[in-house]
């Protein structure tokens, strides 16, 4: 019996092990298939074994090597970056690609299948050509929304780029092989339609006004794709996702959605095993008056559902209600949505269990009676409440405890399972010796600013380029290099912008935008200054072209805001702020007392993905007076910094699946700020002894900590308010106290015997539960 059992066993694992690799091959990392294999041979080994010298039967170690098995193969996997994913990494618009001009549109798709990747001109209009079929290990790229025809991308396609364009729609077809592996990159004004596919393991980054449409329903899936950055503006439904009802849709991840007024409806999710989504705007919806759902978000027949960082609100109609909720189990974290005339939040029958943490009280409707409704710190106030009763934390029921764990673990399964970002090292064109007798280096500036006039985006080859004054850029100017560890734009004094706003609009708020990639601006006084004397403070930057650019050495700022409008909804992706004063500084107009005025200055909305800020004074520097609303920093790295982030007056700020790591010199906080502020799936290093990395305003969800260097074991200051620590580890297990603030299921603890723990923090009172 004992060597039947054992045979199936490992028959029934090899063929789980083959099925794990030939499916998820991109995914699955070496490391773990030799797990998998190891506790394979494991089982053979206890299975063949005559002798049977364990402390229990053949039988049940049999049973025990099965489940085992059964574990290495379902736990979490951590992914690796996608080949694709690599690739785009490289350049914003790789000239070593081959280059098909305008005028030969008709031929792109003869083109791209003789050459395999086809460069377009950034803003070139190649939409006379007709539909694109885009398959394997092709690539297309353009920028600054080059105009397409529809692109259709068939059934078995993996490895395949699109970037940097505007088509008329991108459509996924076919039923039978899966679409995976494939990355769509800086997408403008188009549509995403993937209906009867299999869509697995893609990754879409910067869908700026474009929205998703997804019906698999009859045949089909979406499985493992991430969407970072996706904005809809106008269209309905903005996202529409429809499964089958044996629920095989599951573990996509929105990181960063912004639904900007749809006519009707904004998004639909039905029939999904899962859905999360980290940082969620909206600020309007139905504005036709003709939505079939009732909620701005609408989530039916799904498992579980998780939002963390929720932002906006019906502002204008003060009708709209946020959320229609009938997924089975929900997670609410860090919501900061304004109240209307209706309830907020409309929880259906399905709903088994609802947890939120940091919430603001926005109304519920809740249809089932018995569904379990555990709100931790709503509205700032220091409780715990189940089904709307205040409950002392240390009189909560082990069920309540037992769904509080278990909805919290499913949310960190898939955490665990996010691909910790790559980073390159800063390019550095010009070498140690770039400030060598600047004073005698030829002056590029008059040449480059002629280009510029002349062609509105100047493209320059490899080499460096000196310069005596600002460049200046109008509405939809820009500069283009050879790649930012090719091309190098070097201020001949210390004094002197590199790139400034030249659109002096002073008077009638004014979108406005500028193309900049591929190339480095060294040494100046600012990197990019957008300032009231040049831009103008009624200048509005949106939609901007930021890709692939390093600013190191500035005397100021990498990214100086001063006095102008705002920078609103942009997305800066690759781009490296080393050794600069301040990476991005933020200045409002100081005589700027409130209200929709020029001068103001505000951030809204925009993403910085796998950007790198590396030795400079501050990192981030955001002070607002009008507040600041869902920026996003995501990829991205903060290292040895002397200060990293200040972040005032900023509702929904927050940092996914980053990377800190600050310098033993410092003795500033990592963060200091007056709002919460979001860190989901990200790691940090302490190197500053004796000093605590949070004083307050701080949630972080499933974050790591190494705390091994010597006096560095305190996380988060024992005067901290509002802080908030959900998942999280510690590599040495140290308690960590606070004033106010929650901390639950992490090691904040040194008792063996707990390796978790529990709290409500107020007044300094530790409160278990």
């Amino acid at each position: 019996m004992t060597y039947f059992i054992g045979f199936v066993c490992v028959i029934v694992v090899m063929r789980q092990v083959n099925h794990t690799v030939t499916d998820y091959d991109k995914a699955l990392a070496m490391p773990d298939r030799m797990l998998i294999f190891m506790v394979v041979f494991a089982t053979m080994v206890i299975c063949c074994s005559k002798k049977g010298k364990l402390a229990m039967s053949n039988d049940k170690s049999v049973f025990l090597a099965l489940a085992l098995v059964a574990g290495a193969v379902n736990s979490p996997v951590m992914a690796a970056p996608l080949p694709c994913e690599v690739k785009l990494a490289q350049a914003a618009i790789p000239k070593s690609v081959y280059f098909l001009p305008e005028s030969q549109a008709a031929q792109l798709q003869t083109t791209l299948i003789s050459k395999g990747s086809v460069r377009l001109k950034p803003g070139g209009d190649y939409s006379k050509s007709l539909t694109i079929k885009l398959t394997s290990n092709q690539a297309l790229y353009g920028l600054a929304g080059t105009k397409l025809p529809a692109v259709i991308i068939p059934e078995g396609t993996s490895n395949a780029i699109l970037s940097g364009v505007s088509p008329v729609n991108i459509s996924f077809e076919g039923s039978t092989k899966p679409i995976q592996d494939n990355c769509i990159n800086r997408i403008s004004n188009s549509k995403v339609i993937a209906n009867n596919v299999r869509l697995e393991n893609n990754l879409f980054t910067d869908l700026s006004n474009v929205a998703i449409t997804s019906d698999t329903s009859k045949t089909g899936y979406l499985k493992n794709n991430r969407f970072i950055r996706t904005m809809v503006h106008g269209a309905y439904p903005a996202i529409n996702i429809a499964g089958d009802i044996s629920k095989q849709s599951q573990d996509n991840l929105f990181i960063w959605t912004n639904i900007l007024t749809p006519y009707a409806d904004g998004i639909i999710i039905n029939n999904q095993k899962n859905i999360r989504f980290i940082g969620l705007d909206a600020e309007g919806w139905n504005w036709g008056k003709k939505a079939i759902y009732p909620g701005m978000m609408n989530v039916a027949n799904t498992d579980f559902l998780s939002v963390f960082m929720a932002n906006g609100g019906d502002n204008y109609n003060k009708t709209g209600q946020y959320f229609n909720l009938d997924a089975t189990n929900i997670v609410l974290q860090g919501m900061a949505i304004s109240a209307t005339k209706n309830p907020g939040i409309i929880l259906g029958n399905a709903v088994e269990n609802l947890v939120s943490i940091a919430t603001r009280s926005i109304g519920l409707d809740q249809f089932n009676t018995s569904t379990q409704i555990i709100d931790i710190d709503k509205d700032y106030k220091k409780l715990i409440t189940i089904n709307a009763q205040t409950i002392q934390p240390e009189n909560i029921t082990d069920t309540a405890k037992n769904i509080l764990a278990d909805v919290l673990q499913i949310d960190k399964d898939n955490y665990d399972t996010w691909q910790k970002p790559v980073f390159s090292a800063i390019p550095d064109p010009a070498g140690a010796k770039w400030q060598s007798n600047l004073a005698a280096k030829p002056d590029s500036a008059g040449t480059i600013q002629a280009l510029i006039n002349k062609n509105g985006i100047a493209e320059l080859n490899a080499g460096i380029y000196y310069i005596s004054k600002p460049l200046l850029l109008n509405a939809g100017q820009g500069i283009i290099g050879a790649g930012a560890d090719k091309t190098v734009i070097i201020a001949k004094s210390p004094d002197i912008d590199l790139i400034a706003g030249v659109n002096h609009l002073d008077v009638k708020t004014t979108a406005t935008a500028f193309v900049l990639a591929d190339l480095t601006l060294q040494g100046g006084l600012n990197g990019i200054n957008h300032s009231a004397a040049g831009s103008g403070q009624s200048a509005q930057y949106n939609q901007i072209t930021l890709s692939h650019v390093t600013i190191r050495n500035m005397a100021n700022a990498g990214i100086l805001l001063d006095s102008i409008y705002a920078w609103d909804n942009n997305f800066i992706d690759h781009s490296n702020f080393y050794r600069c004063k301040t990476g991005i500084k933020q200045r409002p107009n100081p005589k700027y007392a409130g209200g929709d005025e020029p001068g103001m200055s505000y951030m809204d909305k925009n993403v910085f993905y796998q950007n790198q800020f590396i030795e400079n004074g501050i990192a981030i520097d955001m002070q607002a007076k009008r507040a600041n609303n869902l920026n996003a920093f995501i990829n991205s790295q903060f290292k040895n910094n002397q200060q990293n982030l200040i972040i005032q007056n900023s509702n929904s700020t927050f940092f996914a699946n980053s990377v800190f790591e600050t310098v033993s010199t410092s003795t500033q906080p990592l963060l200091v700020g007056n709002n919460l502020t979001g860190f989901v799936n990200s790691s940090f290093t302490s190197n500053q002894p004796g000093n605590a990395l949070f004083n307050g305003g701080a949630y972080c969800n499933d974050c790591s900590f190494n705390n091994n260097t010597a006096n560095t074991g305190v996380i988060v200051a024992p005067t901290s308010k509002n802080s908030y620590f959900v998942n999280n580890n510690l590599s040495n297990p140290t308690p960590q106290p606070l004033d106010t603030g929650v901390v639950v299921n992490s090691n904040f603890t040194n008792d063996a015997a707990i390796p978790v723990i529990n709290r409500l923090f107020v007044n300094k009172i530790a409160k278990p539960f």
